[in-house]
C-alpha cells in the first residue's frame, strides 16, 4: 500500500535449507508465521570476522598470518518493545484512540511482546528439537541465520514494577546448509549452462559480463542463440549462455 511502512519480517524454518515445505506454519503460542515486529529498529550492524593462524618463528617478534577460515557474518539488531501506547496513532488523544480502537497496542504487555519475539527466533521447539532457522526481511534487506544471543534492557516500569518499555539486543549468526550453499555457487558458475531472460536495458556484452566475468564472449553467445542483431535485444527473450569451455 502506498505510504505504508514496511515492517521487519522474521520467517521461521525447520532447518538451514529454507525450503517452503519446511516453513513453520504456526508458532507454539498459536501465532502465525512470519512474525512482524511492532516497531522497526532504528539501525542494524553486520560484522565480518576472519581467523588466521599466526605462527611466530622462534626468536622472532612477528609472523606471516595464514588464512584459517572466514566466519559467516553476524547481524545485530536493537528492537524497542513499548507498552505505553505512545507509538500508536493518535497517541495523545485518548478519545480518538477509543473510537478507532487503537488502545490494543498499549494493552499488549512488554513481556508478551518479548515472548512473541523469542518464540519466533530462539525458543526451543520440541517437535524439531532445536530453535528455528530464520530469514529476516526488511525492505530489500535479507539475512539467513539463527539467533545466537538475546539480551533485554528494561527501561520503564509502572507502579507495580511491570515493564512498560524495553530494548532487546539480538545477535544472529549466518547459517546456510552446505547443500543450499553449493546450489547457489553452482547456479553462478561460469562453467555451467545458464538461461537468462532479457530485461529492459540489457545488452549482450553486459549479460555476458555478469555470467562469465568478462564481456569478450558476447559474439560466441550471439552465435549460440542465432542472434542476427545482438545490439537490440527484445525484453522477455530467453538466451542461453553455455559453459566457457564450449565457446572458448
Amino acid at each position: 500500500m502506498r505510504g505504508q511502512i514496511d515492517k521487519l519480517k522474521i520467517t521461521a524454518y525447520e532447518d538451514s535449507k529454507y525450503k517452503s515445505g519446511k516453513k513453520i506454519q504456526k508458532f507454539p503460542n498459536g501465532a502465525e508465521n512470519p512474525f512482524y515486529v511492532l516497531i522497526n529498529p532504528t539501525s542494524f550492524s553486520i560484522n565480518h570476522k576472519i581467523e588466521y593462524n599466526n605462527e611466530i618463528p622462534e626468536g622472532g617478534a612477528t609472523g606471516d598470518p595464514k588464512h584459517s577460515k572466514s566466519l559467516p557474518p553476524s547481524l545485530q539488531f536493537e528492537f524497542l518493545f513499548d507498552g505505553t501506547g505512545v507509538t500508536q496513532k493518535n497517541s495523545g488523544n485518548t478519545l480518538i484512540n477509543k473510537i478507532k480502537n487503537k488502545s490494543s497496542f498499549a494493552k499488549k504487555a512488554v513481556l508478551d511482546q518479548l515472548a512473541d519475539f523469542y518464540i519466533a527466533t530462539g525458543n526451543y521447539d520440541g517437535k524439531i528439537h532445536k530453535p528455528y532457522h530464520v530469514i529476516i526481511n526488511w525492505g530489500e534487506f535479507e539475512y539467513e541465520g539463527i539467533l545466537s544471543e538475546f539480551a533485554v534492557d528494561y527501561k520503564l516500569f509502572n507502579k507495580d514494577g511491570i515493564p512498560l518499555r524495553a530494548i532487546g539486543k539480538a545477535t544472529f549468526v549466518g547459517a546456510v546448509s552446505q547443500e543450499l550453499s553449493a546450489a547457489r555457487l553452482k547456479r553462478s558458475s561460469p562453467d555451467l549452462t545458464h538461461k537468462r531472460t532479457v530485461q529492459d536495458g540489457d545488452t549482450l556484452p553486459l549479460m555476458t559480463e555478469r555470467i562469465y566475468g568478462d564481456s569478450k564472449y558476447y559474439l560466441e553467445v550471439a552465435k549460440v542463440n542465432g542472434l542476427i542483431n545482438f545490439r537490440q535485444l527484445e525484453p522477455g527473450t530467453e538466451l542461453y549462455f553455455p559453459p566457457i569451455e564450449k565457446i572458448a
